[in-house]
């Protein structure tokens, strides 16, 4: 394994990859990315030339490749071939991944439902088609980076962990590069985006403690007003505040309903979204049926994943236990 991995490093480098001061080991999240000399900084840079388009990748014989009418010459071929299979997909990134979704399959159709209303996943649409190519999908999706409206594979990269509390990458036309950190020896690691511990899950297939919280789809009618307050239950970045309004009818793109790092966030963003839309005789108690409605929902989904008896309903009832616990917190 030594030897595939020092191969691995070299022919990086021959090919513009930076890898300084690195090993990889098992840590404890899995795999990871660790400094061979805690004295000194470690660094990965993955050049663009490297970045292959997640569209340009296909099975072949139950292996990752990149399609034969695609423009990379076969160095950059041999280089992701040996890459994938041998730290990749092909070192357990599979397994990973089919472990995971035929957890998902095993949900019953209550639970299945509940997630697709609340956390606006469609397992059964998810697992639509060949087998293989669910499970190829999952992967690449999982890893990819999203860059100039293209999702890349970043080999070497890539098999840097997520932690909530780390810096974020650097990616730029040049490539993708881990933020400098002061010498250590523990685990490098780095933010992958903000997200909420639930979409995380879906889209991962881990369960992290991450800070933000975002409400599930939601229809509030306020009589006395005659308005209707609705959410789509999408997940917000940048703080943004997405609001639409036809007639009588609100529609948010998305609330945050629990901040870790900043608890008066559901306040703050429920009294902005009142100053926006000229409506500060909406009575303040509305905040708290949102809140009651989230943990209800997801108390639901408790009861449901604890009736299913494997791994990964097992993550989910600790995912929600978490979700519950930091918007009861508002509450």
């Amino acid at each position: 394994m030594e030897d595939n991995w020092d191969f691995l490093l070299s022919e990086f480098r021959r090919l513009g990859g930076i890898a300084d001061n690195i090993c990889q080991k098992e840590g404890e999240n899995g795999r990871g990315i660790f400094s061979i000399n805690p004295n000194l900084r470690a660094r990965i840079f993955t050049p663009s030339n490297l970045m292959i388009n997640q569209d340009d990748i296909y099975l072949e014989n139950n292996k990752l490749r990149i399609k034969k009418d695609k423009e990379y010459n076969q160095e950059i071929r041999h280089f992701f071939n040996f890459y994938q299979d041998n730290f990749s997909w092909g070192f357990g990134g599979r397994e990973t991944t089919e472990l995971f979704e035929k957890g998902l399959s095993l949900f019953n159709s209550n639970l299945k439902e509940l997630i697709k209303k609340s956390a606006l996943v469609d397992i059964e649409e998810r697992h639509k088609g060949k087998w293989d190519n669910v499970i190829k999908k999952q992967f690449l999706t999982a890893r990819a980076v999203y860059f100039d409206k293209h999702s890349f594979i970043t080999p070497v990269h890539e098999l840097i962990n997520h932690k909530v509390k780390s810096l974020p990458f650097i990616l730029n036309k040049e490539g993708i590069n881990t933020t400098t950190y002061p010498a250590s020896n523990g685990e490098i690691n780095n933010s992958y985006n903000n997200s909420s511990p639930l979409k995380r899950f879906f889209s991962y297939g881990f369960f992290t403690e991450e800070t933000i919280v975002f409400s599930i789809p939601f229809s509030i009618n306020i009589e006395d007003l005659g308005i209707n307050i609705s959410c789509k239950g999408m997940s917000l970045s940048n703080d943004s505040m997405k609001i639409e309004r036809s007639g009588n009818k609100i529609i948010l793109e998305g609330f945050p309903i629990a901040d870790a790092n900043h608890p008066r966030l559901p306040y703050n963003y429920f009294d902005e979204m009142l100053r926006k839309i000229g409506h500060s005789n909406i009575p303040k108690y509305l905040l708290f049926e949102i809140f009651k409605l989230n943990i209800s929902i997801r108390k639901k989904i408790v009861y449901e994943s604890h009736l299913i008896d494997n791994e990964v309903s097992k993550v989910l009832t600790k995912l929600m236990q978490y979700e519950i616990s930091l918007i009861s917190s508002h509450n």
